[in-house]
């Protein structure tokens, strides 16, 4: 019994370490340059917007039928 209180006082403060951890580098932030849409070649950023859909072709055509 005692020995499992131990591993679970181990475990509990490994799983307190890795929450506080960050992956960003410190004095630097997060690298987010790269999801931005890039410019053109005359330096004028897109202003087109992507589709999504949640459903697949298949499926919309299937839900269309009903």
């Amino acid at each position: 019994m005692r020995k499992t209180k131990q591993l679970l006082m181990i475990f509990m403060v490994g799983l307190g370490l890795c929450t506080f951890t960050s992956s960003c580098k410190t004095g630097e932030g997060c690298e987010t340059a790269s999801y931005s849409a890039q410019p053109d070649k005359n330096g004028i950023l897109p202003t087109k917007r992507g589709k999504s859909n949640l459903y697949s072709k298949k499926q919309r055509k299937k839900m269309k039928r009903n």
